[in-house]
């Protein structure tokens, strides 16, 4: 075997040794988020705070959703989260409470839940604020 023969497998290794790492590293990036779990945390809006609890767990392709939103002059929900939904690192659900319908829009970024809410009345948004969540 000459020396640019060497060379050139050398070259070829090198070639297809970044072409692996740079494969394997986009597949690790682009991993489905781990959703499942309880988060805690706190809410604020442009009326009341408080805090918050959000269970979520899956059965096959079935989600179950919980979600507890507590405070100063926050009615008891009158039904379960619905519509949950999920693409990459984002979600969406809603909640009704009350008289309120709360729209909740969030990403995941590692054991932290961020996310704006949005509470309409009779159609009309009345108000809105945000939410941090941690994994517990």
């Amino acid at each position: 075997m000459s020396l640019a023969s060497i060379r050139r497998a050398a070259t070829l290794f090198a070639a297809v040794a970044t072409l692996v790492s740079v494969d394997a590293s986009q597949v690790t990036a682009q991993a489905a988020p781990n959703w499942v779990g309880t988060w805690k945390g706190s809410w604020s809006s442009d009326g009341p705070s408080g805090t918050g609890t959000l269970t979520i767990a899956k059965e096959g392709e079935t989600w179950k959703v919980t979600n507890l939103l507590e405070g100063d002059q926050v009615p008891p929900p009158t039904g379960d989260p619905r519509d949950w939904k999920t693409e990459g690192s984002t979600f969406s659900f809603a909640q009704t409470y009350g008289e309120f319908e709360v729209m909740f829009k969030g990403t995941i970024e590692g054991d932290v839940i961020k996310g704006t809410l949005e509470a309409y009345q009779g159609g009309s948004m009345v108000g809105s604020g945000s939410f941090e969540l941690k994994k517990q």
